[in-house]
């Protein structure tokens, strides 16, 4: 059976009791020593969160990236896209690679997706309380650098124990949304007549910068600085 057809995705964030969960699994990576990934906008309230049960086989990735891609959709932070896209890939690729060695399997592995205003957490849990160990960069090695791109990528990554596994995140920063372009006023103005021939010189508002022009009486239309 493939991942596509094994995965289950959810939306807690439309269930109180759903929402409560994985808001507490939240709280239990970000508890202690392990730093707040919101602290620089100040605010925990406010989350919305998605999670998606995976399979454990080799298209477990393509699914997630699939559930990353609609939720961005739906939170509006398409500018994250690929960055996250790949970061969640290889969290999950590490996931099931080693997060599943020396396990019963009892806990699946899940993709939690946390967003708070325009930041935003991902977050892949697995039965393995193994830490993730980043390999030494090696240039002829075809594997081994998924934590590699995870650091190089995201703007801060961790890892936290819980009391069935681990919990391995990263966090990002979509840019705020562009602004409505407002179109520049524009100022009508009425246009000066000349006065009659012979008729004297009306002086006209005084002009930025100070020169005050007047309409001569000798040559109609024709203006001067005086």
């Amino acid at each position: 059976m493939t991942a596509d057809r094994t995965a289950h995705v959810s939306n807690p964030e439309l269930t109180p009791d759903g929402h409560k969960r994985w808001l507490t699994t939240l709280k239990q990576v970000f508890s202690g020593k392990t730093p707040w990934p919101w602290t620089s906008h100040g605010q925990r309230g406010d989350v919305r969160v998605a999670v998606c049960e995976l399979g454990t086989d080799i298209l477990a990735p393509r699914t997630a990236r699939r559930f990353v891609v609609d939720v961005l959709r739906r939170w509006d932070m398409p500018d994250v896209r690929d960055d996250v896209e790949l970061v969640v890939c290889e969290l999950v690729a590490n996931a099931i690679n080693h997060g599943l060695r020396n396990t019963a399997h009892l806990t699946p592995i899940r993709l939690l997706m946390f967003g708070v205003s325009r930041s935003l957490l991902c977050m892949v849990l697995d039965p393995s309380s193994e830490p993730p160990r980043p390999r030494s960069l090696d240039r002829t090695a075809e594997t081994g650098r998924g934590l590699q791109v995870v650091a190089g990528i995201s703007e801060r990554w961790g890892w936290s124990p819980l009391p069935t596994g681990k919990a391995v995140w990263a966090s990002f920063t979509a840019p705020p949304p562009p602004e409505s372009a407002v179109p520049p006023a524009v100022v009508r103005t009425q246009p000066v007549s000349a006065p009659a021939y012979g008729a004297p010189a009306r002086p006209a508002s005084m002009p930025p910068g100070g020169v005050r022009r007047t309409v001569s009486p000798a040559r109609p239309g024709f203006t001067c600085a005086t």
